[in-house]
């Protein structure tokens, strides 16, 4: 019955179960919006009442920042509206907004699936496991930016099928065209900009996709890798006007490598290496370190950017002092970045037994799936579209091995990993039905 919707028809009803859903858990766990742990919305307050990105200080005045990146925070200024609170409280309207970027994400998991050569009801069951991923639940319900990096990093893998089919297509009927080769790198590279906006993660994945493109088709990868960093300027020539110095992310990442590179932590992991470490000494030692070395030290952009330094000297110190310690500690990151239950301060047992059970079967599955499509026994096809997903794999992989590392920065991969473990069950019917090397419909099929 799927089958026979119109176009609009499935997409419009993707969308809305999709929404209903994640609206419907969202407003279950409404509280959860209350709190502010990455001060996203105090941001967001700031933009809104002075037109300043920053904090305010103890008499109100706000200090430009560059500690987090802007997108997210801009999207939520908009949520200040008096019109858009229901009794002065914006968690209505931001639990809307991320059913509905959860929402899109799901849409176009399905399309992409479809674009990717899965028919359209395996395409709706990766959907699905996209849809209830654990992960992607918990962060829909808090006030952080893994929903919208989802949806952004899945957006430019999209548009990057789209592209690549549209200029095979042109190349068969008209040659090879610089123009369009061109205008479609710059689409991409636009899109990819602005991902790294929300997660400056993004900006390694920009690197090693725009490299690998230059070495296929140096106009896309040119031009995809120019517009990228067009996009990151004015962000960065404002940071160099409130700062003081121009910054291309944030002033965020001397903190995350200190906080994954650090002598409490180190010794911690020479006995075990559980997640359950005393952050608090840790907080308490960076605290000190504040105080003795940065105590003259101005508030404002000048200060932000010392502090951000003392964090990246003593993490890359700490890394010098011991490298066999960190070689180990890569490994331990990679662990905890691809854990497949939450840490015991996180849940309870049977919350953690139960996400255990999903994303070991999604693991296992996916594994399956990525072999079966690897011996072209499976529906997908791993050629040059898959490019874009196995370097923001490898850029993640990449960043957090060195740089703090747990379950919900993998976020962003939470699609490509639902699309191959639809894979993954398929190989398991085909098996245990005999159905032999038969293969998954295509589109249109």
């Amino acid at each position: 019955m799927i089958e026979r919707w119109t176009a609009a028809d499935r997409s419009l009803r993707i969308f809305a179960c999709a929404f209903l859903v994640r609206l419907a858990i969202n407003l279950l766990f409404i509280q959860s919006f209350i709190a502010d742990s990455d001060a996203y919305r105090r941001l967001a307050k700031a933009w809104a009442n002075t037109g300043t990105y920053g904090l305010a200080d103890l008499s109100g005045t706000p200090i430009a920042t560059a500690y987090r990146p802007p997108l997210y925070p801009w999207l939520l200024s908009w949520f200040q509206l008096s019109w858009l609170q229901i009794g002065n409280s914006d968690q209505l309207a931001i639990a809307t907004l991320h059913a509905l970027l959860g929402a899109l994400t799901v849409w176009l998991t399905v399309d992409l699936g479809k674009r990717l050569g899965l028919s359209l009801t395996w395409s709706i069951l990766a959907g699905i496991l996209v849809l209830f991923d654990p992960i992607l639940i918990r962060q829909s319900t808090l006030v952080m930016t893994e929903t919208l990096a989802t949806f952004l990093g899945l957006t430019v893998w999209w548009l990057a099928v789209i592209v690549q089919s549209r200029a095979t297509q042109a190349r068969a009927s008209d040659g090879a065209n610089t123009l369009g080769e061109l205008a479609r790198g710059s689409i991409v590279g636009a899109t990819l900009g602005i991902a790294c906006l929300c997660r400056p993660t993004c900006l390694l994945w920009a690197v090693l996709w725009g490299l690998s493109e230059s070495i296929r088709n140096p106009r896309f990868g040119a031009s995809m890798l120019l517009i990228c960093g067009t996009v990151l300027t004015p962000w960065w020539v404002r940071n160099l006007r409130e700062l003081g110095q121009g910054v291309w992310m944030t002033t965020h990442g001397g903190y995350t490598l200190l906080l994954a590179n650090n002598p409490i932590l180190y010794e911690h992991w020479e006995g075990s290496w559980s997640r359950e470490w005393n952050e608090d000494n840790f907080h308490a030692w960076w605290q000190s370190e504040q105080r003795a070395r940065l105590e003259s030290t101005p508030q404002g952009g000048a200060g932000e950017l010392a502090y951000d330094r003392l964090a990246s000297d003593l993490g890359w110190s700490t890394i010098r002092e011991h490298p066999m310690q960190f070689l180990k500690g890569c490994f331990i990151r990679e662990c905890w970045l691809w854990a497949w239950w939450p840490s015991q301060r996180q849940a309870s047992f049977p919350v953690r037994f139960g996400i255990g059970l999903w994303y070991g079967g999604i693991a296992v599955l996916a594994l399956l799936g990525f072999l079966c499509n690897l011996l072209q026994r499976g529906p997908l096809r791993l050629g040059s579209e898959w490019i874009p997903a196995w370097c923001l794999l490898a850029s993640l992989c990449l960043v957090h091995a060195v740089y703090w590392s747990n379950m919900r920065m993998r976020a962003p991969l939470v699609p490509m990993i639902s699309l191959l473990a639809v894979c993954g069950i398929y190989w398991v019917l085909a098996r245990s039905s005999r159905l032999g090397d038969r293969r998954l419909p295509r589109i249109g099929d």
